[in-house]
């Protein structure tokens, strides 16, 4: 089968953990993988926004699948779809997040607002070379411009089923990036990055069937399953590698340039 679009999740498997960037190795693979004729999409729980220049290198991906698929980007940055945080659901998230003291931010079209805990979530950029663009939303009034797309917070699985017990109704899902981490992207129900995938392959006429979602975490899970071919990576969580249809090679040190080409040698 001839697969029309290639998804790729950033951290983790197109940036392999130790690098501050993607490698040039992966990032000239996909590149002529596009040039071939395959669209690529960059599918992430970062905002569009919290993908800082030059961290790609030279891709330029024809679409963007972010926010956990709560945000849809065409390669110009106009807005395909964006599915927004209602009110009750951002007021019931900041309630629970400072009456545990705990760090919460939102994202929206120009930054990263950190309404609780700016420092935790600078002091974890910085250590990690994530770049997210995140700001200081101690004010907590950027809501009153626009609502947010996006939530993420650090917290347990047990303080997550605690909101849950109070707040289930809501149906908001604490998606953890991996298992024993306390990074969590928090959606609505029914988005994540395949409910994405599917959106993006309507909105470009692709059949799901014929796009190649690759990913490593927990919250690639839904991706993998949504997409005709599902690749974990070989260094990536259990429930990814449950989920996929193949397990390939390491993120470390470029496992997406060997993909592209055991996938489209003719691209090489």
């Amino acid at each position: 089968m001839k697969y029309k679009l290639l998804l790729l999740d950033i951290d983790g498997t197109l940036r392999p953990g130790s690098c501050e960037r993607v490698p040039k190795e992966n990032a000239e693979a996909v590149c002529a993988v596009q040039k071939a004729g395959v669209k690529i999409a960059i599918a992430t729980g970062r905002g569009r926004i919290g993908v800082g220049k030059g961290l790609l290198r030279s891709i330029r991906p024809d679409y963007w699948v972010c926010a956990g698929g709560a945000q849809l980007v065409d390669y110009k940055g106009a807005d395909l779809a964006l599915h927004r945080l209602t009110t009750e659901e951002m007021y019931a998230l900041v309630d629970f997040f400072e009456d545990y003291d705990l760090p919460l931010r939102f994202t929206y079209h120009d930054a990263n607002y950190a309404y609780l805990g700016y420092e935790e979530f600078a002091r974890r950029e910085r250590e990690k070379n994530l770049a997210l663009n995140i700001v200081d939303g101690e004010d907590q009034d950027k809501h009153l411009e626009e609502m947010p797309f996006g939530a993420f917070g650090f917290l347990s699985q047990e303080m997550a089923d605690r909101f849950q017990e109070k707040y289930g109704y809501l149906g908001l899902n604490f998606l953890f990036s991996y298992p024993g981490s306390d990074g969590c992207d928090i959606l609505q129900q029914g988005i994540d990055k395949g409910a994405g995938l599917r959106e993006l392959a309507k909105l470009a006429g692709i059949d799901p069937a014929d796009c190649v979602a690759v990913g490593d975490g927990d919250n690639d899970v839904a991706m993998l399953k949504a997409a005709g071919l599902g690749i974990a990576m070989g260094s990536g969580s259990a429930a990814a590698k449950a989920a996929a249809d193949r397990i390939g090679p390491d993120a470390e040190p470029h496992g997406i340039a060997e993909l592209c080409r055991a996938l489209w040698p003719e691209a090489f």
